[in-house]
């Protein structure tokens, strides 16, 4: 089940951070997280994106780029049928073709695809996102998690196909000073201004 309200915290990672392999059941006191390592073009730093419920969490590191609060709903889920018109972003198993047409409020939508999971984006840039090195990027909690990821690395106006060269690791964000890693993700992206 999705947390409906989400806060991210964006930051450039300037501090040390231990990467770890993470077990394969995640401990309660770890949130999701994606790390971004910039090989070429126009990112220089490190960027790490936390995401959490509307609870505080301790240990976040300093220099946030951006905070966002948003909306994530699970568009097929009859129970959230109200939410899906306020939704920033909307996951859904059933495509996407039409979704940001019927919720003109929503900025990105994500499929559930075998292997990973498909994102379209409001300005009409699509990214494919795919699992290597033990993560399945299609599954719980990382649907969600790379939507909420996307949402904030547009708001923060960071260039989308900046991700397409750099290296992005998913795990769970422990403590301020360690990630604890689930693999690797592929973003191709494709169409519109990135």
């Amino acid at each position: 089940m999705l947390d409906k309200l989400v806060v991210a915290h964006f930051f450039r990672q300037r501090q040390p951070l231990s990467l770890n392999r993470a077990p394969a059941i995640p401990p309660r006191a770890t949130v999701p997280a994606v790390l971004v390592i910039p090989r070429e073009g126009p990112l220089r730093e490190p960027h790490l994106m936390v995401v959490t419920g509307t609870s505080p969490v301790h240990g976040l590191p300093p220099g946030d780029v951006l905070d966002d609060t948003h909306l994530v709903v699970d568009s097929d889920d009859a129970g959230d049928q109200a939410r899906r018109e306020l939704a920033d972003v909307l996951i859904t198993r059933d495509g996407m073709a039409g979704l940001l047409d019927r919720y003109v409020g929503c900025a990105v939508a994500v499929t559930r695809q075998p292997g990973g999971c498909l994102v379209g984006l409001r300005h009409g840039c699509r990214a494919e996102i795919t699992g290597s090195a033990g993560l399945i990027a299609g599954a719980d909690p990382w649907p969600a998690t790379f939507g909420s990821f996307l949402y904030c690395w547009l708001a923060a106006r960071l260039p989308l196909y900046g991700l397409t060269t750099a290296t992005v690791i998913a795990g769970h964000y422990l403590d301020g000073c360690a990630f604890d890693v689930a693999g690797r993700a592929r973003i191709a992206v494709t169409g519109g201004a990135g």
